[in-house]
């Protein structure tokens, strides 16, 4: 999380921990309000979809509970504030509630009615149950629902033809002796499909691509790997995003309707899969300020952390766009999908040999073709050829 100060009071929203879940559900509090918070420190555990963890806390001071345990949170919201003592934080509210300016968000409210975690409803509502027969002491959690799952096998059986047979997925009768069913997709790939499916619904996602040279950039991952340094495309694209979003500052902000909002921090996400196959979005800080052989330290500790489960949510709050690479098969390029709050995303394949001519020659010259994914609500194709000149500007006069 990036601290956003104000009376020195810093207030404390819920980061995105992974690129499936627009909301989590706020467990339990590890610092009571009122409470002395040290910087890293726990604050709560918050159940997405899939997993549960803890948020720690960004700054340190005493911190003000600004949400109940078991709300339903949404990414970007905020659950309580830091300040110097609770009489700082109090005249602070007190401002922002008198100020036309700025609305409160120190109430958020639940957009469920049923007494249960985000990942009881996923699990429940994958497999067609209704979460009200599921027994449990108090909130339902996934745990109860995985219980009652493996208690009725023939729920399961009976959920999942539902869920794969109403409204618009229902299988045309003329298919039904052509085909096999294959059940359901696992968790991770319906909850993906889920959100981008969301996403997309608040962009007019537009495309455009430019071929880019990448002699001085080849020179680079060869230097380091020389060197015994472990380097990738991604710190390479990484550090063309950035100087593209430098170039075009829309590719930093988001559109809700009419209203844009702009990151404060050219925080840039990169795309990673865990060995069981999830995908996760750690976010690189402040892109634009760090040297290449500094993106790829970074996106070499980001990527272990996926690799081990050890990723916390921090790690993967906020985000002004992402980045992603598909390169161990011979991909000329791939166009992707944004990512919740995001306008941008920056995608390319494998770097290949292309034809050339120079000084009237045919030559080989290594070549990538860099994909932008843009919000054209927000933006329109002029911008986008900037940017992505930018882009190749800054990989093709690389100092190396």
């Amino acid at each position: 999380m990036v601290p956003d100060y104000t009376d020195n009071v810093i207030a404390v929203i819920i980061p995105q921990v992974n690129v499936n879940d627009d909301e989590v559900t706020l467990i339990g509090w590890h610092v009571e309000n009122g409470g002395q918070v040290a910087e890293g420190q726990p604050l709560c555990e918050i159940e997405t979809s899939k997993s549960t963890g803890d948020v720690p806390s960004p700054a340190a001071g005493v911190f003000r509970q600004a949400a109940e345990v078991g709300q339903f949170v949404a990414v970007g919201q905020v659950i309580g504030h830091i300040g110097p003592s609770m009489q700082a934080i109090e005249d602070h509210l007190a401002r922002q509630a008198s100020s036309a300016k700025t609305p409160s968000t120190s109430t958020p409210t639940s957009r469920h009615p049923i007494d249960a975690t985000a990942g009881a409803i996923a699990l429940a509502h994958e497999h067609g149950i209704d979460i009200t027969r599921v027994p449990a002491a108090g909130k339902i959690r996934r745990a109860d629902v995985e219980q009652f799952l493996a208690q009725h096998p023939e729920v399961r059986k009976t959920g999942a033809r539902v869920s794969a047979a109403t409204g618009d997925d229902k299988l045309p009768t003329s298919l039904e002796s052509l085909v096999i069913d294959e059940g359901d997709l696992p968790d991770h790939v319906w909850s993906i499909a889920q959100h981008l499916a969301a996403t997309q619904q608040r962009l007019v996602t537009a495309h455009a691509a430019m071929d880019i040279g990448m002699e001085r950039s080849v020179a680079w991952l060869d230097a380091q790997r020389r060197a015994g340094r472990m380097a990738g495309p991604i710190p390479l694209l990484l550090h063309a995003a950035a100087t593209a979003a430098n170039a075009c500052p829309r590719l930093a902000s988001f559109r809700l309707g009419r209203h844009v909002y702009r990151y404060q921090s050219l925080d840039i996400a990169f795309t990673a899969r865990s060995p069981d196959g999830r995908l996760f979005a750690p976010v690189v800080r402040d892109a634009a300020a760090q040297t290449l052989e500094q993106l790829a330290a970074e996106v070499a500790r980001l990527s272990m952390a996926v690799f081990r489960g050890q990723l916390d949510a921090g790690d993967c709050a906020g985000g002004a766009m992402t980045v992603s690479v598909l390169s161990d098969q011979p991909i000329r390029f791939h166009v992707g999908l944004q990512n919740a709050f995001q306008s941008a995303l920056l995608t390319a394949g494998a770097i290949r040999d292309d034809l050339a001519l120079h000084e009237g020659r045919p030559i080989t010259r290594p070549t990538w073709t860099l994909v932008l994914s843009y919000d054209h609500g927000l933006m329109d194709g002029q911008d986008a050829a900037a940017a992505l000149a930018a882009a190749r500007a800054a990989l093709e006069n690389l100092n190396v």
